[in-house]
């Protein structure tokens, strides 16, 4: 029997608006392993990051473990031995890789994802403590299939009670969060909603107090108790239901010309419209269209109009991506009501140029899953490109169009 060892399973909402809390998990991570390391503690971790849309007909899911995301490593666990390699590892650097694999993106379903991760074969209660470190900034009333859920959500609780896990969850407050402070071993944090809502948390002292939790906590001298597997059915769920890197469901890149139409299997919640460039140039990002026949431009000296907010000047000064990343701009549409056509467009101030040199795209993320990509292919030099076209016209089929078209002065929405 190990007397210091520790099952750890972050359990992260990979939806579109969590790359921060990503991004500070990995410059964190020692500290969560420094006062276990401290008590001689030999750590296992487990990744299970989660995002959902839908295709149009049902809603589909990401998973990402320590061996990928292939659609079958959730079947994987529900096998008879499932392979405990896939799941969890001892190297942290492996751990670390395997979250920068991760593509935040679309909606989640967190009721779903704590289910799968409490099937997960941690080691028996009797030899280590199990743990999962759950990370939202979502309601869990509010994710892709909203309270449809919940239901059944109780029945997941039990499950992890009943296999002794300590639950530590940092998500927004809401009656289904207070559901998880009944469980007997369960540390519920409530952080705000949104993609700033990390900001506001000391990332590293909250994973230097979970290890020092972790540390002082007594093994459980139990057999694994009989439990529920897959309260949701996933266990026999269609293989078509989750989807891996790849998948045409989840990511449709447009050449010049092609179009896709957008999900509107239920109303939209918000368009998240992102250049991203590596290039030493500074671009920037503009949102030119039609508000009920006004004309609006969203850009870095007028960040905000009805429907459409600019987040920051990424590309002050020329500067590129560092090696192997991008720059990044992000505009967010909270609606297209009222908005006939909108232009995604970009400036170069540093002068003219070739924008197909600058390794440069536009990707446009929505509430109801797709992941839409439109590559900065324009051979011309100029000031300006007209990179895609959000159109409107027909609310209940809108469509993403990749233009690629340059102009020397403003584009004027009309013309495009």
């Amino acid at each position: 029997m190990g007397a210091n060892k520790v099952d750890i399973l972050f359990v992260i909402d990979a939806s579109d608006s969590m790359s921060p809390c990503f991004q500070k998990l990995r410059d964190n991570l020692r500290r969560f392993i420094m006062p276990l390391n401290q008590a001689s503690f030999s750590i296992r971790f487990g990744l299970l990051a989660y995002n959902a849309g839908g295709d149009g007909r049902q809603a589909i899911y990401e998973h990402t473990f320590i061996a990928g995301n292939a659609p079958n490593l959730v079947k994987g666990l529900y096998a008879s031995n499932p392979d405990a390699g896939k799941y969890f590892t001892s190297d942290a650097n492996q751990f670390l890789r395997s979250l920068d694999s991760v593509r935040t993106q679309g909606d989640e379903n967190t009721t779903l994802a704590l289910d799968i991760a409490s099937d997960f074969p941690f080691a028996t209660p009797d030899e280590s403590r199990r743990v999962i470190a759950l990370f939202s900034n979502e309601k869990l009333e509010t994710g892709i299939l909203e309270n449809e859920p919940l239901e059944k959500f109780p029945q997941v609780l039990q499950k992890i009670a009943k296999r002794k896990i300590s639950l530590y969850a940092y998500l927004p407050a809401s009656n289904a969060a207070a559901m998880m402070t009944r469980l007997p071993k369960s540390i519920i944090t409530s952080v705000e909603e949104g993609a700033n809502c990390w900001d506001k948390v000391d990332f590293g002292q909250m994973l230097e107090q979970m290890g020092k939790s972790i540390s002082v906590s007594s093994l459980q001298m139990t057999r694994e108790p009989e439990y529920q597997k897959a309260v949701y059915g996933q266990n026999a769920w269609d293989t078509n239901v989750f989807v891996g890197a790849g998948d045409a469901r989840r990511d449709k890149i447009l050449a010049t010309g092609e179009s896709a139409k957008l999900n509107m299997s239920k109303p939209l919640e918000w368009i998240h419209v992102k250049l991203f460039w590596q290039q030493n140039v500074d671009l920037d990002l503009h949102a030119i269209y039609s508000y009920y026949q006004d004309d609006k431009h969203v850009f870095f000296a007028n960040r905000r109009e009805p429907k459409v907010v600019l987040d920051k000047d990424e590309g002050v000064g020329e500067r590129g991506g560092a090696v192997g990343r991008y720059k990044e701009e992000n505009i967010t549409i909270s609606s297209l009501n009222g908005i006939s056509q909108l232009l995604i467009a970009t400036k170069n101030y540093t002068g003219d140029g070739c924008f197909a040199d600058y390794d440069g795209k536009v990707v446009v993320e929505t509430s109801n899953g797709d992941n839409i990509t439109v590559p900065l292919t324009s051979q011309s030099r100029d000031v300006w490109c007209v990179i895609a076209k959000i159109d409107n016209s027909h609310p209940e089929a809108p469509e993403v169009k990749n233009l690629n078209r340059t102009c020397h002065s403003e584009p004027n929405v009309n013309a495009f």
